[in-house]
């Protein structure tokens, strides 16, 4: 039986690639053909650091610096891309403040171009705190977050869309006040999508594409970062713990229907606002620039599959798993 389950569980991960991108990662031996390709001989001679990033949810802070530098990091299995970055990641880093408690900000543009913030958790002028700074200049204000939940942050400078479809966003997490009404396992995931040339440049770099951000023809829809990164790394938690999984869509454009394969959320908040309960949910659907917060128990050791249910995009990148208890090995190939 045990193994008719895992045999079914790499069926559906090998069917939803085949569904979506040949880029997909899948999981079983014959990926170790794949390693011996010319694309992983790009991504281990390149030496780009792949666009990897933790979903754990960090420590509260009052205090945040953001710097703007321009990289080049893989987003997917023998693809680098020129990112235009919060602290040289796209998503930049998860940042977790307190309802109530003032934030001191900072942007610094390292960068070569116009730069600039903008805090959905914020409720702040802007024509002044919002506006574009220029390359070696700075800008500093306070402010404070009046609502809980989970919010996007991103580069307004126009045209916005190329800013976000180049990797100018994030998420933030305003903790309630006095805090949810029960601990858990946490977690912040981002979905986002990546725009690429068709063609690398002569260094086999490739960078964003504002006419396909226009025409939303993403060549991948990814979490945090990484195509399809938490297949290989799964997101953990023991049978019948509870699970808090606050999900930001940074778009720029498509929705989510967020949905754990397997499961349901006991309980499900809008934008993360635990005064927004909501009880067995199966799907949410997130917009665009909006958050939620799910909630779930899961009591039986083994794998479930995070996905967006739109399944035209799960195959873009899309997928990543959690693995509660200690079940038998997928057979998953580290890069």
């Amino acid at each position: 039986m045990t193994n008719h389950h895992v045999t079914s569980r790499r069926e559906f991960l090998r069917g939803a690639a085949t569904a979506g991108a040949a880029t997909f990662i899948p999981l079983t031996k014959s990926l170790n053909g794949i390693l011996n390709s010319s694309s992983a001989s790009m991504i281990q001679d390149s030496g780009y650091p792949a666009n990897k990033m933790s979903a754990g949810l960090p420590d509260i802070v009052n205090e945040i610096t953001l710097h703007t530098p321009h990289v080049i990091k893989e987003i997917a299995l023998g693809k680098p891309m020129q990112l235009w970055t919060y602290e040289g990641s796209s998503p930049g880093p998860i940042l977790h403040v307190r309802e109530g408690e003032p934030v001191n900000f900072t942007l610094i543009n390292d960068s070569d171009m116009l730069h600039s913030v903008d805090f959905h958790a914020a409720q702040l002028p802007w024509d002044i705190y919002y506006q574009s700074i220029p390359p070696g200049e700075s800008l500093s204000f306070t402010w404070t977050p009046n609502f809980p939940g989970v919010f996007m942050y991103h580069c307004g400078t126009p045209p916005v869309f190329v800013h976000l479809g180049n990797g100018m966003h994030g998420a933030i997490v305003v903790q309630p006040r006095d805090g949810w009404p029960e601990p858990a396992r946490e977690y912040v995931l981002v979905q986002h999508e990546l725009y690429l040339t068709a063609q690398p440049d002569a260094n086999g770099v490739f960078y964003g594409d504002p006419a396909k951000i226009l025409a939303v023809s993403p060549d991948y829809v990814v979490f945090n970062g990484y195509a399809n990164q938490y297949q290989e790394e799964p997101l953990v938690a023991n049978p019948n713990e509870l699970i808090r999984i606050h999900v930001c869509n940074c778009g720029p454009t498509l929705w989510s229907a967020f949905h754990v394969i397997g499961a349901l959320f006991e309980a499900t908040f809008p934008d993360g606002n635990p005064v927004n309960r909501q009880v067995g949910m199966q799907t949410v659907t997130i917009p665009p620039g909006g958050g939620y917060t799910v909630e779930l128990r899961i009591p039986d050791e083994g794998y479930y599959p995070f996905v967006t249910h739109s399944f035209a995009y799960t195959g873009l990148g899309a997928l990543g798993l959690i693995k509660v208890g200690n079940p038998p090995d997928l057979g998953i190939v580290s890069h």
